[in-house]
């Protein structure tokens, strides 16, 4: 799917209504062709092509004059999404205003330009947009050669100060953004403990930080990084109190606004995600539908991007409270078009119905889930970890179907694909189960039966790391403990 392609199938009506209008202003000597194309792709979706659109339009197959087309297609539909969304977004609207700083300061009209300028850092202060600051303020030093009433002193000063902000943040960002891709790969069964003590250590240091501490963008990162590291630690009941207390504060402040919006649908987001482990699953529903209320905010601002989440807080209360209720909703969003703009969440709908239909003992629906997602493009970009997990989780349910010799032929693969990750101490619970479910699927002599019971018993009586399984290794092994000893 190409860049055109991509951009008119995200399109919503409003934005079709608004490109057709903005289309239909503008004088053209030639036909429309860039509406028929426009159009064309629409009704086509994903069974567009170049080859045949080429055919449609400049038969019999004009190559040159169609990629034409598409570029002017493209540029109109650009200005069409800028000029409708330009004032949706204090970020958008910012950079419009410095495009306009630009524009009059390459004409040399200095002054109108200085206005577009200040007009443009207000609102970045406004919003606590210290990248755009950083530009604003480098861009009132080069004004001061021009215009004698500025004093560049002044805005170096307010440069400086501003870039010791940016610089901190952006600390943080780039320790969570490294944790939050981590997390995304390995969809949460897998943690990384060198990134959340580095993430403590920068905490540490910031919160001492007076003045950084009045920043409302700090205040939120702070918030993430302390949900991140208390959720990587397990320490769920204090993130639920420290969560509640933090978003009733916030609410008093009156801090959650259109800039702050995707904060907002964050912590809602972890708030549900915290109830449901501490098994509070009425309480995480009634937080998954003001999660819901909130993506309705501004115009529905972030809906899409929140829908997905919105499912998850559904899909793993349900999974306790009514597991066909969950199945029903994981099918729903698996045949919706959201996951392809998603990708990473393609493996968390195969995975949970996989395991869902496990639980239900319907093994056959569960493996071909497993089986579906291994061709996903997301899951070759998966962590390797979770990979690990998914492996073990796909023998369980091929021991379940008895498919004996697949285990056997699978074992070796596995063994060999995940060599490496097998030594480290962190995967030495998937390299037991492994052993065991070989063990299993043999014909054990007396001595490998006792082998296998004794490692099983001491297995169940160890276990502490539940929470990483995909499906829950203790209660598969107590189930098929009994089994042999009958």
């Amino acid at each position: 799917m190409d860049i055109l392609n991509q951009v008119i199938g995200r399109m919503n009506k409003e934005d079709i209504r608004h490109y057709k209008l903005y289309a239909s202003r503008m004088e053209y000597s030639h036909d429309r062709k860039d509406i028929a194309l426009f159009d064309h792709i629409r009704e086509i979706g994903e069974g567009y092509t170049e080859a045949e659109a080429i055919k449609k339009f400049y038969p019999p197959y004009n190559r040159n004059a169609y990629y034409r087309l598409k570029h002017r297609l493209l540029q109109v539909l650009n200005k069409s999404l800028l000029l409708q969304y330009v004032e949706s977004q204090d970020e958008i609207f910012i950079h419009a205003l410095f495009g306009l700083y630009k524009h009059q300061f390459n004409q040399n009209n200095f002054s109108v330009a200085r206005y577009y300028l200040k007009k443009a850092e207000s609102k970045a202060i406004g919003i606590e947009y210290f990248e755009m600051l950083d530009i604003i303020y480098s861009e009132y030093i080069r004004l001061s050669n021009t215009l004698v009433n500025i004093n560049p002193e002044d805005y170096i000063e307010k440069r400086q100060k501003n870039y010791e902000k940016l610089s901190k943040l952006r600390e943080i960002d780039q320790v969570l953004a490294a944790i939050n891709y981590r997390i995304k790969l390995s969809q949460n069964f897998s943690s990384d403990t060198i990134l959340i003590k580095l993430l403590e250590k920068t905490l540490k240091e910031f919160s001492l930080d007076k003045e950084l501490s009045k920043s409302a963008q700090f205040q939120f990162r702070m918030i993430n990084a302390v949900s991140r590291t208390l959720l990587q630690k397990h320490e769920y009941k204090t993130l639920e109190k420290y969560l509640l207390n933090a978003y009733k504060n916030f609410q008093k402040k009156r801090m959650f606004n259109k800039s702050t919006h995707e904060n907002k649908l964050e912590m809602l987001t972890f708030i549900v995600n915290t109830l449901f482990k501490n098994k509070k699953y009425k309480e995480s529903l009634v937080w998954s539908e003001k999660l819901r209320t909130g993506m309705e905010e501004h115009n529905r601002l972030l809906f899409n991007k929140y829908l997905v989440f919105y499912y998850n807080a559904l899909t793993i209360n349900y999974s306790v409270v009514n597991p066909d209720k969950a199945i029903e909703l994981l099918e729903e969003l698996k045949a919706g078009t959201v996951l392809k703009s998603i990708p990473f969440y393609e493996i968390f709908v195969y995975l949970n119905l996989a395991i869902f239909y496990f639980d239900k003992k319907n093994y056959d629906k569960s493996i071909r889930h497993i089986i579906k997602m291994g061709l996903l493009d997301s899951y070759k970009k998966a962590d390797s970890g979770l990979k690990l997990k998914i492996a073990v989780c796909e023998l369980m349910i091929r021991y379940e179907l008895k498919e004996i010799d697949t285990i056997n032929y699978r074992l070796v693969q596995i063994k060999n694909d995940f060599k490496d990750l097998l030594k480290e101490d962190n995967y030495l619970r998937e390299k037991n189960m492994l052993t065991m479910i070989e063990l299993l699927s043999k014909s054990a002599s007396k001595n490998q039966g006792e082998k296998l019971i004794s490692m099983m018993k001491e297995f169940i009586h160890k276990d502490k790391d539940a929470d990483n399984d995909v499906i829950k290794y203790v209660p598969w092994l107590k189930k098929n403990l009994e089994t042999i000893k009958e």
